[in-house]
C-alpha cells in the first residue's frame, strides 16, 4: 500500500527548487546603465566587462570602437563612446 502525501506538502516541496531558481537568476543578470546621458563617472563600471553583456537603455546614444577602428570628427557631448578590445571587452568610456 502506498503512502500517500498530503497535497500542500507536496506544493511546498515543489515550490522551494522553484525559489532556489529565481533568487539564482536575479544575481546573474547583466549590468544595467541606470543614466541616459554620457557620465564618464557613472559609466567607469563598464570597464573591464563584455559588450555583449551589458545592457544600456535605449535612450542613451552609444558607439562602439573597435582596435584599429577609424573615429570621425562628429562629437556628441550627450553619447557614451566605448573603446573595446578585440574580444568585445570594455577598455575606456568616455563621451563624445
Amino acid at each position: 500500500m502506498a503512502i500517500r502525501t498530503k497535497p500542500r506538502l507536496r506544493m511546498g516541496l515543489l515550490a522551494a527548487p522553484a525559489l532556489v531558481l529565481i533568487v539564482a537568476g536575479c544575481g546573474a543578470s547583466p549590468y544595467d546603465v541606470q543614466a541616459t546621458q554620457c557620465s564618464p563617472s557613472q559609466h567607469q563600471a563598464l570597464v573591464g566587462r563584455n559588450i555583449g553583456e551589458v545592457r544600456l537603455p535605449p535612450t542613451l546614444r552609444t558607439r562602439e570602437i573597435n582596435p584599429g577602428a577609424m573615429m570621425t570628427g562628429s562629437t556628441q557631448p550627450g553619447r557614451l563612446t566605448l573603446f573595446l578590445d578585440a574580444k568585445g571587452w570594455i577598455t575606456r568610456v568616455a563621451c563624445g
